[in-house]
């Protein structure tokens, strides 16, 4: 059940709508080229100053400086398969993963990029890619495979996240966010994959904790809400919300509530504890969930399959609202633009969001908009 996700993402492929005016270079191995790039599968979105990047299959990798009006693809990208995330942490840097266990590089905001990690033997894809600054990252995968880089990815080397021995995919992998950037804060990292699984890092992913959160199922992404607080996205709606108490071991449990511990094994930190409360919540439809952010306000927006956008207040109504689009094309990654409306990616490519019209849509008399409008308490 864990390859469904991939598996679903490479039925879309062969949907894809830049079949229409392509290039594929054939033999050449340069990515394929197209007119109607922001129309392929998109994988992933980020945003790394003004540009807005994109990734997705067939090697695309496209950039809008205009909040989305308008695209370029990269012009030398050295690659044809899927590419599955990236990451930029400064200006013009970024780095992206991909499928055979891929890594690529551009220093140049995304017009050229260069191969610097690639395994074809491995045969199954990095899944996401975490660069901490223009140095440190982990890129995580199929398999458990993680890779750790400590130079800009001049090398790779290979990095132990999970010793489970059923080698469970490891879904994604992220950091702090847009916090008010501590010293500690900008040294931690974390990862998310199969069997409910959330790993911690507090050295640029050097050393880890894995904790077990109790849902049974896999986790597609995650994020850090505030400090010590983190959404994790899994299937059919289901997000774990997981805390992290500021309290000692032989302290009384939090009562009626699940809570757990987990410690680091090994390096420096090897011994130090954790305490973890969990909850588990439900946006309100059976969409699994693939991607988060912060808002400017605060507050949580996520995406997921079947045209689900969820918007989570954590602060004053503590309610999840969850419009699902009348496309019900299936999103990948979002992003928030200046006017506070939503870039979303994903089947058939980019296409923008408003949470406002999609609930007028969806209560109006008189339109004949499929919109649907769902909102539930948390």
């Amino acid at each position: 059940m864990a390859l469904i996700f991939s598996l679903v993402f490479t039925t879309l492929m062969c949907f894809s709508q830049i079949t229409l005016a392509t290039d594929f270079n054939f033999g050449s191995g340069q990515a394929a080229k197209s007119e109607n790039a922001k129309d392929a599968l998109i994988t992933a979105m980020e945003i790394s100053g003004n540009r807005i990047y994109a990734v997705g299959v067939h090697g695309i990798v496209i950039y809008s400086d205009d909040e989305g009006d308008s695209w370029t693809q990269a012009e030398s990208v050295p690659y044809t398969n899927t590419i599955t995330d990236i990451s930029c942490p400064v200006v013009n840097l970024c780095w992206a993963t991909g499928h055979d266990a891929t890594i690529l590089h551009s220093n140049d905001g995304g017009e050229n990029w260069v191969i610097q990690y690639e395994d074809f033997d491995f045969d199954a894809p990095l899944l996401s890619i975490h660069m901490f600054d223009e140095l440190h990252g982990v890129a995580v995968g199929a398999f458990a495979l993680s890779l750790r880089t400590t130079n800009g990815g001049k090398s790779w080397g290979f990095l132990f996240i999970s010793e489970d021995d059923y080698q469970p995919h490891i879904n994604y992998a992220f950091s702090h966010g847009p916090l008010m950037g501590s010293a500690n804060a900008s040294q931690s990292g974390y990862a998310v994959g199969e069997l409910g699984k959330f790993y911690l890092s507090p050295d640029k992913g050097l050393t880890w904790m894995t904790v077990d959160t109790g849902y049974e199922g896999s986790l597609w992404s995650g994020i850090m809400a505030r400090p010590g607080l983190f959404f994790l996205l899994g299937m059919s709606g289901n997000i774990v919300v997981v805390e992290e108490l500021d309290t000692e071991l032989n302290d009384e449990p939090v009562e009626d509530a699940k809570t757990g511990f987990a410690c680091y094994e090994g390096g420096r930190f090897d011994g130090n504890c954790k305490i973890f409360l969990f909850d588990y919540i439900n946006i309100g439809v059976k969409n699994s969930l693939t991607h988060a952010i912060m808002l400017a306000n605060a507050g949580v927006a996520m995406t997921g399959n079947g045209g689900a956008i969820s918007t989570l207040d954590i602060n004053s109504k503590r309610t999840i609202a969850t419009c699902v689009r009348s496309d019900r094309l299936s999103n990948t990654s979002l992003v928030q633009l200046k006017d506070g409306k939503l870039l979303l990616s994903g089947e058939n490519g980019i296409r923008k969001h408003d949470m406002n019209e999609c609930y007028e849509n969806a209560v109006s008399e008189n339109t004949s908009s499929q919109d649907s409008f769902i909102e539930v308490d948390f």
